[in-house]
C-alpha cells in the first residue's frame, strides 16, 4: 500500500514543527522529541532515526515517516503521518534538510501528540481495509468466473467426446476436445492463481484487522493515562520529571523530597510512565520515610528511567 499523509494545512505544536512563516518564509523546521524518545546513542529524550510508518503494525515508530518519491510536486519528500514535510528534493535539485532539535516535551504533551497521531493512524487502517474488502470481492468474483467456464469447457470436452463418435465425425471431436481442454487448462490455471491471491489477502486482512484493535486499545490506553495526569496534575499530587532535556530536570522531584510524608501520597510521572512515590520510597529503604535518604531515591529513580522498566 502506499500511503498518503494526511495534510493538516497547519503546523503543529510537538514533534515536527514548520516554523517558516516565522522566519521570513526562509526554511525552519523544529523537532521535540517525546519524552521517552531516544536516539542512536540511546540518549533518552533525544530524536530518534525515523521509520516507516506499517500500516498493519498495531503501534506507530517514534519519528515515524511516510517518504515518497517522483510525485508531481518533489521528486522526494519526507513527512510525518500529521503531514508535516521535514525533508525534500526537487527536481531541479533544490532541497530542504536542517532539523532544530528542541528539548524533549514532558510525557503529558507527548502523550498529546501521540493521541492525535493515532486518530490519523486508524483513519488509515480503515482505508486499507477497504481497500482489502474491495480487493477480497473482486477475488471472490473472478474464482466464480474461472469456475464457471471451467465447467463449460468441461461440458464442451464432453460433448467433443460424444460428437466424435462416429468415425466420419471423429476428427472434429478430436479438435472439439483439445480446444476445451486448452480452455479448462487456462481456467483452473485463472482458478489456482485467483484462490492463492485471496489466501494471501485474507492473511493481509486478517493481520490488518489485529492490528485495528491494537491501534484502538493503545489510542484508550494513552487517553486513560492522559486523564490520570490530568487528575494528578490538577490535584498537587503529580511530580513530573519525565522531560530529560530540560535544565535541572530532576528539581520537581528533588523539592518534593523536602516532605517526604507528603512526597509519599503523590505520583512521579517518569518519561516513560507513571509510578506510586510511595512504592518508590518503600523500595529504596522502608525507613527513608524518617531517615532523609533523598539522594538515594533520586539515584534509584534515574536509574528507572535509564533502564526503561
Amino acid at each position: 500500500m502506499r500511503i498518503q499523509a494526511i495534510n493538516t494545512n497547519t503546523s503543529f505544536k510537538g514533534l515536527f514543527t514548520d516554523k517558516s512563516k516565522e522566519n521570513g518564509g526562509e526554511w525552519k523546521m523544529e523537532y521535540q522529541p517525546y519524552s521517552w524518545e531516544k536516539n542512536k546513542d540511546n540518549e533518552i529524550g533525544r530524536m530518534a532515526n525515523k521509520e516507516y510508518i506499517d500500516i498493519y503494525a498495531s503501534k506507530l515508530p517514534d519519528n515515524d515517516e511516510i517518504f515518497t518519491r517522483n510525485t508531481y510536486y518533489r521528486k522526494e519528500s519526507s513527512k510525518d503521518i500529521l503531514g508535516t514535510e521535514s525533508y525534500y528534493l526537487n527536481y531541479d535539485g533544490t532541497m530542504r534538510t536542517p532539523i532544530d532539535e528542541k528539548p524533549a516535551m514532558n510525557r503529558e504533551d507527548s502523550l498529546k501528540v501521540l493521541h492525535k497521531k493515532y486518530d490519523v493512524f486508524t483513519d488509515m487502517k480503515k482505508q486499507e481495509k477497504n481497500r482489502l474488502e474491495g480487493k477480497l470481492d473482486v477475488l471472490k468474483a473472478n474464482i466464480k468466473d474461472s469456475s464457471d467456464l471451467y465447467n463449460q469447457a468441461a461440458g464442451r470436452q464432453v460433448e467433443g467426446y460424444e460428437y466424435g463418435q462416429a468415425l466420419f465425425q471423429r476428427s472434429e471431436g478430436l479438435r472439439m476436445m483439445y480446444n476445451a481442454k486448452q480452455d479448462m487448462d487456462s481456467h483452473k490455471s485463472a482458478l489456482k492463481n485467483n484462490s492463492d491471491y485471496l489466501y494471501e489477502t485474507a492473511k493481509q486482512y486478517a493481520k490488518l484487522t489485529d492490528s485495528i484493535i491494537g491501534s484502538y486499545e493503545n489510542k484508550d490506553k494513552i487517553a486513560k493515562e492522559l486523564n490520570q495526569l490530568k487528575e494528578l496534575r490538577e490535584s498537587g499530587k503529580l511530580i513530573d520529571i519525565s522531560s530529560r532535556t530540560a535544565v535541572r530536570p530532576n528539581a520537581p522531584l528533588v523539592a518534593a523530597l523536602q516532605n517526604i510524608r507528603a512526597a509519599a501520597e503523590k505520583f512521579i510521572c517518569l518519561p516513560h510512565k507513571i509510578m506510586s512515590m510511595g512504592e518508590i520510597i518503600k523500595q529504596v529503604n522502608p525507613r527513608a520515610i524518617e531517615g532523609g535518604y533523598n539522594e538515594q531515591i533520586v539515584r534509584y529513580v534515574e536509574n528507572i528511567i535509564r533502564k526503561g522498566v
